[in-house]
């Protein structure tokens, strides 16, 4: 939107979350709370600054560098945090967005409908606001007989009645930038917390220009304080996430027991089952079929992959075609080509195996170039590491292992290679030739 500056608020400790961290970095939906604020805000405007405090520097890590950055040394309220942008404001002719950090429900469509309304009718001061039917721990809205907002009320400072009132602010602000850089000279610190509120600027501002509010709904405006809230805010982000997935075509046949992280990708037509785990940035193709129990991470599938049940995969490829699972374990930096088979209870580590190739069950390939064509017996073991280093082996096209054979590497099987069951190979295999024993010595060779 043009001529818009956000001042995102970042600076607090976050003490209810019971935690080491600060509360912006602890996830939701894959992404640190902070990212998701400053990503919304990225949709409206790249004049963004965040207003950062404790753990100053992972919270910059977690923001983006595409972002500007002022330090609140000590946190004295909403008032105080704001003016550390002072310099910003002060240079800004447009409007002012402020949001809190910790509030990274709300939408891109929502906070634009609310500017707009700012804009059309040319307030100096705009309050999103929320009707709860349990409103403790948000500041209460307070209007005279014409419904004009009088006053916004901090929780610690309600009084009697005003306590009962529903209507809540939702702590998000749109102000000309003139006149909150006006206003923020005149606030003090006289209440219960002895702050400085952002809120307190509205006296000045209604005497100058209108007041205007907007309702938001209840469930963007969700500030997360404790454990208890980021859980409520996992839901309602899941919910999302998981809609816009049915819409785009995907199968999810129990989604309340399907967890998807926001960047997360899936093509149409695939069908994933209840206990699916997806985080990262995976990336999924048409048709493919997750079963349950299956935890993919930074993972990347073809079309018509078959991921069987209780199978993991982190950070490797898997091309169109191919069936894993159920149960393997496809470790980082493992490349899979098309129309394979990795079985059940196989585990890869940085391991790449070529087009039609089978590894059925039972294995552990590290470290490992599998040539297409080839045959992987169960039980076989590639002993890549001699306590000190680890060593590659690779098998050529084509490539027979028998069932229980161990694979000291380094090693090389070549094209149409084939080891006896139960072989221990701790030489290389010349190309259409047979070994077998312990330690495996030459058997025969096929013309």
């Amino acid at each position: 939107m043009d001529d818009l500056l956000i001042i995102v608020l970042a600076a607090g400790k976050g003490t209810r979350m019971n935690s080491s961290r600060n509360k912006m970095l602890h996830g939701l939906a894959g992404r640190p709370l902070i990212k998701h604020v400053v990503d919304t805000s990225r949709e409206l405007t790249d004049d963004i600054v965040c207003v950062v405090g404790h753990q100053a520097e992972k919270v910059r890590g977690a923001a983006g560098e595409e972002v500007e950055f002022v330090f609140q040394e000590d946190q004295q309220g909403t008032g105080h945090a704001v003016w550390q942008a002072e310099e910003y404001i002060r240079s800004h002719s447009g409007d002012t967005l402020v949001l809190y950090g910790d509030t990274p429900l709300v939408t891109a469509e929502t906070l634009k409908d609310y500017i707009n309304n700012h804009r059309r009718r040319q307030a100096g001061m705009s309050i999103l606001t929320a009707e709860l039917d349990d409103p403790a721990g948000y500041g209460r809205i307070l209007r005279d007989e014409s419904g004009s907002i009088m006053d916004i009320v901090e929780e610690h400072d309600c009084r009697g009645e005003e306590a009962q009132i529903k209507e809540i602010n939702a702590g998000i602000y749109c102000f000309a930038s003139q006149l909150l850089h006006e206003a923020l000279k005149q606030i003090d610190n006289d209440n219960a917390q002895n702050e400085y509120y952002l809120t307190d600027c509205l006296y000045y501002i209604k005497e100058k220009a209108e007041l205007a509010s907007a309702e938001g709904d209840p469930a963007e405006i969700i500030g997360i304080n404790d454990r208890s809230d980021l859980a409520a805010a996992e839901k309602v982000m899941q919910r999302r996430i998981k809609s816009a997935h049915l819409d785009r075509g995907v199968t999810l046949i129990d989604p309340e027991r399907t967890y998807i992280e926001k960047r997360v990708e899936i093509g149409r037509d695939t069908t994933i089952y209840p206990g699916v785990t997806l985080r990262g940035e995976t990336r999924i193709g048409r048709e493919c079929l997750l079963e349950p129990g299956c935890q993919l991470k930074d993972a990347r599938l073809a079309e018509k992959v078959n991921v069987l049940q209780g199978s993991v995969i982190r950070k490797s490829r898997i091309e169109r075609e191919t069936s894993v699972g159920p149960y393997a374990y496809i470790r980082p930096g493992c490349s899979i080509a098309r129309g394979c088979k990795i079985g059940d209870f196989v585990e890869l580590k940085k391991a790449s195996v070529g087009e039609g190739s089978k590894v059925p069950h039972l294995t552990y390939v590290g470290d490992a170039e599998i040539g297409s064509g080839c045959n992987v017996g169960a039980g076989t073991v590639f002993a890549n590491y001699d306590g000190e280093n680890k060593h590659k082996t690779v098998l050529g096209d084509g490539v027979f292992v028998g069932s229980n054979t161990t694979l000291v590497a380094p090693l090389k099987l070549e094209d149409g290679a084939k080891t006896g069951a139960g072989s221990v190979v701790v030489d290389d295999v010349k190309s259409k030739t047979t070994v077998l024993g312990v330690p495996a010595r030459f058997y025969k060779r096929e013309d």
